[in-house]
């Protein structure tokens, strides 16, 4: 059950609503500096979503004479910060790329050369591995079958499915090993 309360005047208007005052007095002007720092539309609308829960939590201090200029300055210092956030993540996103050798881009040329490579990589596993295990590798995470249905098509029990799965995995590592090292 929510509390009351106790300290506020019952024609006191409440945060949202002088927030809303706010924006109903100064909309326009707060629109046009967000679309002045932020181009980007979808971006300008979080902004201005963000500016309205922030005026929410805190409202504009009774002692500013100038909203407009506080305003200004709020919406600039969010904006400032919001670049700083996407700044920091893509840094860490560069980082971790470069920590695993691997780039994130999702353009349809690295769909293609990903595709590729599990091919390869699906065409290794039957020249190298027996065909029950090979087939049970390759049922597992080409086609995305779960332990039961790769059991169903290949006729076996699902434990023997899990021992295929594991040591086929385990030889062709070993494989893997072998060429980086190029022994093969």
């Amino acid at each position: 059950m929510p509390t009351a309360d106790i300290n506020r005047k019952p024609d006191a208007p409440t945060n949202v609503d002088l927030a809303t005052e706010v924006f109903v007095a100064h909309g326009d002007f707060i629109r046009a500096v967000i679309h002045f720092h932020v181009k980007n539309k979808a971006e300008a609308e979080d902004l201005f979503q963000d500016l309205f829960l922030f005026l929410i939590s805190r409202p504009v201090p009774e002692k500013v004479h100038n909203v407009k200029g506080y305003l200004y300055k709020v919406i600039s210092d969010m904006v400032r910060d919001a670049f700083r956030r996407t700044e920091h993540y893509q840094t860490r996103i560069y980082r971790y790329t470069q920590r695993h050798g691997r780039t994130i881009e999702n353009g349809p040329e690295d769909v293609l050369i990903e595709t590729e490579e599990a091919e390869k990589m699906f065409a290794l596993i039957e020249r190298h591995l027996p065909r029950k295990e090979a087939l049970a590798v390759t049922l597992r995470y080409r086609d995305n079958c779960d332990t039961g249905e790769v059991a169903d098509k290949m006729g076996v029990e699902p434990r023997s499915v899990s021992r295929y799965v594991s040591v086929g995995l385990k030889k062709i590592r070993g494989v893997f090993q072998s060429e980086a090292r190029g022994q093969l």
